[in-house]
């Protein structure tokens, strides 16, 4: 039986730059067409890993990582490659087995929320993005299906084992009440005396950042404090900053914005873009907030603690119980460690949404960060390493 060859995990690869893979030259037809994995009546073929392979590292070059950490995943690529196909495989027999099916409508959903997410608007666009990859619509419907049918085993047969109670959740906040910690934090509110806002000289600029604090100790507003010289272009608006933390502005306006107290004005500060005049709106201690407050967080945390346990147990039992061979590479012998490893990898099985930024609509690009404070920096699997394609995103309960 000839097995429905996975393409990457992911869809952003493949529909914005993957070329077909090319066949190297001197290689035999029926080397690439030696099986070099087997689950029950599901085949892999060497084709499919080199396929795989370059996938993989066509995907690594375009994500941000530190070099040595590139070095090292890269190094990895062949064993990380065939233990992801060995996963893939076991779930897709799963699938075979339990007869999962998916239907038309759900299809339909996929590939339309598909679309949304990479920002395709018309037929055009898709067929476009389509013919670019080198994969015809029927492939790509092909691999939602198989996304579908393995999501649908883990929700069968994963999901449903993960039982976290109130009392479970209580006994972990107890035990980890520091890392609940809110820390200090003013809400903040600014104007900035801009250096390119007319004044010629940085004495024209430090008077008008002191006359602007005596209006507002005065008690004026500061919007209203700034009004005509913000029409004028000497200065920002009034910039609300929100609840700032330790670590969220620039040093030195940390140090002037921590003196203060509600309803005060700092002394001017100089930093980005100008002299700075930063109002206290309000203050919060560092507390220390209760369960009610955080137990959805707790929730979460512990679901997917458990379900990470559940599906490592799972693979297991699926390995034990299936007739399995494998003759992987030489470079990819090794795979099986990574299977072995006390905290394995949270794998992923392929979310219909764009895994980075270079498929988001214009519309979600991120905004300018505001004065004094530092851009917030995206969050990222470990080390930025890419993640291999088993395991669903924990279960909502």
């Amino acid at each position: 039986m000839v097995m429905r060859r996975r393409l990457p995990s992911l869809l952003l690869p493949l529909l914005l730059a993957l070329p077909c893979a090319m066949v190297p030259s001197g290689v035999r037809a029926d080397t690439l067409n030696k099986v070099v994995l087997r689950v029950n009546d599901q085949i892999s073929t060497l084709y499919d890993y080199n396929r795989r392979r370059e996938d993989f590292v066509r995907d690594l070059t375009r994500r941000e990582m530190a070099p040595e950490e590139r070095t090292r995943v890269l190094a990895q690529a062949p064993e990380m490659v065939f233990r992801d196909m060995f996963q893939d495989l076991l779930l897709e027999s799963r699938a075979h087995q339990l007869a999962i099916e998916v239907t038309d409508a759900q299809l339909a959903a996929a590939l339309a929320q598909m679309k949304q997410n990479f920002g395709i608007k018309t037929d055009e666009e898709f067929q476009a993005a389509l013919a670019q990859s080198g994969m015809t619509e029927a492939q790509l419907r092909e691999q939602i299906k198989g996304q579908l049918r393995v999501r649908e085993v883990m929700d069968r047969e994963v999901r449903t084992r993960v039982k976290v109670d109130e009392e479970d959740l209580r006994r972990y906040y107890r035990k980890n009440l520091e890392q609940f910690r809110v820390p200090e934090q003013f809400h903040l509110k600014e104007v900035v005396v801009l250096d390119e806002g007319g004044l010629s000289s940085a004495a024209e600029r430090s008077a008008l950042a002191a006359r602007i604090r005596q209006t507002v100790v005065a008690g004026k507003p500061l919007a209203e404090a700034v009004a005509e010289d913000q029409k004028k272009g000497s200065t920002s608006a009034e910039i609300d900053l929100g609840w700032v933390s330790s670590g969220d502005l620039d040093p030195a306006l940390q140090a002037a914005a921590w003196k203060l107290k509600p309803g005060e004005v700092s002394e001017p500060v100089a930093g980005r873009g100008g002299t700075h005049l930063l109002v206290a709106a309000e203050h919060r201690d560092s507390r220390i907030p209760p369960f009610s407050e955080v137990q959805s967080v707790i929730q979460s945390r512990e679901q997917d603690r458990v379900y990470n346990q559940e599906v490592a147990k799972y693979m297991t039992e699926l390995e034990q119980k299936s007739l399995i061979v494998v003759d992987p590479p030489t470079e990819a012998a090794g795979f099986r460690r990574l299977l072995s490893k006390p905290e394995p990898a949270e794998p992923q099985i392929p979310e219909l949404t764009p895994p980075s930024p270079l498929a988001a609509p214009a519309a979600q690009k991120a905004a300018p960060a505001k004065p004094g404070t530092e851009p917030v920096k995206p969050a990222t699997s470990e080390a930025g390493t890419p993640q291999p394609a088993v395991q669903p995103p924990p279960p909502a309960l």
